[in-house]
Parts: C-alpha cells; structure tokens; sequence
C-alpha cells in the first residue's frame, strides 16, 4: 500500500520550496534529477478505469517500470493506493507479469488483467515530468520520499500544468507527512492536491471526446457508508467523518471547474454533513474548538456563495414575465447573477487560501490519530467502545423528539419554521449515516417522508433568504432607483409563494409525523 500527500505548488515558488531550511536541515543527500515520460493504457471503453485502476508504462533513462495502482481512495489529500511494479522490455506493459504480482484475491484483476484486454490495450495520455527526489528523515524518525514534480499531462493536443510535492511514507507514522506539510505551509502557499496525474490525464481525454461540447458537471455526492450495529462509537465516527471529508475535497471548487455551481453546492453539503456529524457525536467526542472555528468560517464562506447562486439561478427563474411597464426582472436576474458570480469567486479564494489548507490538514490529521481520546479516562474510553447500534438508537429518538418539539410551533413564524427546518435536516442526516444499520426498505419510508418535508421546508428557507438579497441588492445600487420596483414586485411575489406553501407545509408534517422510526 502506497501512502502519500500529495500538495500542489505554485511554480513561483518552486525555488523556495528547494531552498527551504526544512528541505535542508532533512535531506539525507543532495536531490537526485530524473527526467520521466509516461504512457498510460486502458482500453476504448476504460475498463481500467471503471474498476478503479491506472496501468503506467514510464520511463527513466534507457529503463521502462510498468505500475498498476487501484483500491484505496483519498482522505484529506492521503493517497493511499495499493501498487505493483515491475520493469518491462518497452513501452508495451505486461499484464501477464502484472497478473502475478496482483493474485487472484482480487476479483477485479480477473477480468482487467486478462489476455482480452491486454489484446486492447491503448495509450490514453501520457506525461512528462522533471523530477527531484529528495530521501528525507523526519525529527520523529519517519522517512520520507519527498519529491517535486514539474510538467506536463498530455492528450493529443490538449496538455495541463503539473506543478506538485508528493510526500510518501517509506516508514514510521502517517501523521509525520501532515506535521511535515503545516511546517511547509507556514512560509509556502500550499494547496491539497485531489487529483492524480492520471485523474487528469483521463480529464483530457473525455474533453477531447466531447469536442466543442458543454462539458458536464464534476460534482460528486457522497459514497454510501458501511456501517455495521456491533462497530465501537469511534470507528463509526470516522468512518462517518472520513465520508464527509471525502465529500468536501472531491468537490474543492479550487481543484478544478471553480465555476461549477453544483460542485459548490455538494461542497456545502459535505460541509453541512460534517457538522451535522460532529453534532452528533458530540457528547463522546469533543472537535477541538479551533477546528470548530475554522470550519465555521469556511461553512459561512461557501454558504454566502451558495445562496446568491440559488437567488440568481433558480428562485429569481420562479417569477412570471411581468405585465407591468415599469418592471425589468431580467435587469433584476443580472443584478442578481453579477453578485453571485462575485460571491462565488470569494468562496473559490477562501478555498484556495493557506488558511483552509491548514484546517484540512489539521482534520486529518486529527482524524488519523483519534485525537479526541488523548486524555480521557477509562470510562470515556469504555464509552467509545460501545456498539453504535444503541448509539444510534438513542440520538434517533433524541433527534425524533427535537423535531416534533419544534414542530409544535410550526405555523407561529418565519424563525419557528427555520428552527423545524434545521432539525429536519439534522435528522435527516443522521438516519442517512446510519441507513445502513437498518437497511434501505425498512428505513425508506420514514427517510422520504422525512426528506420531502425538510426538502419543503428548504424551499420556504430560499425564499426567505432570496428576500434579505433582494434588500441587500437594492441596498448595493448605492442610491441608483433604477431596479426599486422590478425589486418590490419580486419580493412581493416570493413572500405569495410563500403564504401558499404553508397547506403543503401541514401535509407533510402530517405525513412526517405517521412515520415509525427505522427498527
């Protein structure tokens, strides 16, 4: 299993980086200099691709290394990836030799590495790297691999920068790569780095398929969670945390297609999950108060953004063509879509900033090293080793009961309808963490009565929220009426919408509330 972090650089500052006192003070000898080409294969459909798996024929001087990498998968910018290696007569790879290295436990290598599609094999893109290999040990006694690649990833015509560190782990601890990235980070502005080459490499090649083609969006939702009833509480807790986290950074809106309002969106999902899951724990495993912080503030960057998207790409398109002469909603939808895209651009900045590098590493590393039992007694300690089936049975009916209390009040006002729409979410949060313990048929029904109310209930919230834009929209006209009455005629048809929606509010609170807890 191949462990490394994986750190994206400027190439500014890619001679601060060599020249660095860290670098310096522990490297064992001078950088070794490599020039490297390589080629990857797959097959025309991407069987290779499709079972999570890159194959690599690259070469160094005169000798060809072929590397399969699959399995694993990214936390917190952690790759961790098994691989094979051997060395091949040329630029063909071997997958007859490969075959051997990997066994036949793993069940997809039978057909990936089988004599049909090593028959149709291709080259897909390729690379060209200038590599500097740095053999480093740490003050804690861990080695390292340090390295700084610069390039290219090539597809035909079609190529992309490669400017990144790879910190891998030849032996001791995986946190000695984050304690050795946030020394970095203090004098570098570094980023997580998400994407491998080949990720990027594959990138290329669907782009050039599209041609002159709207690329589609690269958001991604999260992974469904394997939780099992007899898992202790604090195994669950990062499995439940690691799936947020993966969330988060496979949509980093600074990773790439910073303007995908969907990829921001699911990022504020993660974001929300997260904090949904750091809630409900909380009462066993306490998140430092200076991460807690920190994710605050990103929460509250992303969130700006997310709703000035919503005003101007979806609640704005709800109002009918106006029959009044002095009304010009599309004057409004552009207002409206200039501030978004300015919001959007500060969330991209705070992402893209030292200062979220540094809370995901931090994360992370908390997270690898269950920092939350450092100093507990024995019986904290006993109660982190509790099945999560009696966990989750007992923050369920804790999280029915908040809901329904709040719920009471429903009707009363706009902050008694936002109070039910928080805990809804929450629940609905939490039943989906822990959908696994009870099976999706038996879960389902309260989880879409539930989902259908709080998806309501977000609907009334963006109308809400669309009127203090509004307000806020007509404020940045900085005495300029221009846009006052196409503004007072949108407000005052999204608070109709809203009087109206109150019938289907009570119905699906009725429905909600005829539902029996998951068993």
């Amino acid at each position: 299993m191949e462990t490394e972090l994986k750190l994206l650089l400027s190439p500014a500052h890619t001679k601060a980086f060599i020249a660095h006192p860290l670098i310096q003070r522990h490297a064992q000898a001078a950088p070794r200099l490599k020039d490297q080409t390589g080629t990857y294969f797959d097959t025309p459909e991407l069987l290779l691709r499709r079972s999570d798996a890159g194959l690599r024929v690259r070469r160094t001087g005169s000798e060809f290394i072929q590397t399969l990498k699959a399995g694993g998968g990214v936390s917190g910018g952690l790759h961790q990836r098994n691989e094979w290696e051997s060395q091949v007569e040329g630029e063909a790879p071997d997958l007859a030799v490969l075959r051997e290295l990997v066994g036949h436990a793993e069940g997809w290598a039978r057909k990936a590495l089988s004599d049909d599609t090593a028959a149709q094999l291709l080259p897909i893109f390729s690379t060209r790297i200038q590599r500097m290999v740095w053999d480093l040990t740490l003050d804690d006694g861990a080695e390292v691999e340090c390295v700084l690649d610069q390039g290219t990833v090539e597809h035909g015509a079609l190529k992309v920068s490669v400017c990144e560190i790879e910190l891998e782990l030849k032996s001791g601890e995986a946190h000695s790569l984050f304690d050795f990235a946030l020394q970095l980070l203090q004098d570098l502005p570094l980023r997580i780095g998400i994407q491998s080459k080949a990720q990027r490499g594959y990138t290329l090649f669907h782009q050039a398929r599209r041609g002159d083609a709207p690329a589609p969006s690269s958001a991604s939702r999260a992974r469904p969670l394997l939780l099992t009833r007899k898992m202790p509480l604090d195994q669950a807790f990062m499995a439940v945390a690691g799936n947020c986290l993966e969330q988060i950074q496979s949509n980093d809106i600074a990773d790439q297609d910073s303007a995908d309002i969907e990829r921001l969106h699911q990022m504020r999902v993660g974001l929300r999950r997260l904090r949904s899951a750091l809630t409900l724990f909380d009462d066993v495993i306490a998140l430092p108060p200076a991460l807690a912080g920190e994710f605050d503030w990103i929460a509250g960057c992303i969130g700006a953004a997310r709703d000035w998207d919503v005003l101007a790409t979806q609640t704005l398109d709800t109002l009918p063509p106006a029959a009044i002469s002095a009304i010009d909603l599309d004057a409004v939808r552009t207002a409206a879509r200039i501030k978004a895209a300015s919001m959007h651009a500060e969330a991209v900045t705070a992402v893209a900033s030292p200062r979220y590098t540094a809370l995901i590493l931090q994360f992370s590393r908390w997270l690898l090293d269950a920092g939350w039992r450092v100093g507990l007694d024995q019986e904290a300690l006993d109660e982190l080793a509790q099945p999560l089936a009696r966990f989750a049975r007992q923050m369920l009916r804790r999280d029915e009961k908040r809901l329904a209390k709040r719920g009471a009040h429903l009707e009363e006002d706009e902050r008694a309808r936002h109070r039910t729409r928080i805990a809804a979410k929450k629940m609905r949060y939490d039943i989906e963490f822990f959908q696994a313990l009870y099976g999706e048929k038996s879960s389902r029904p309260y989880l879409k009565a539930l989902a259908r109310l709080q998806d309501h209930l977000g609907i009334l919230n963006d109308l809400a929220v669309a009127d203090g834009l509004l307000l806020q929209l007509l404020q940045l006209q900085q005495g300029r009426t221009r846009l006052a009455p196409s503004i007072a005629y949108a407000r005052g048809f999204l608070a109709g919408q809203t009087r109206e929606g109150q019938e289907s509010t009570r119905r699906l609170w009725k429905k909600w509330k005829a539902q029996e807890l998951p068993q």
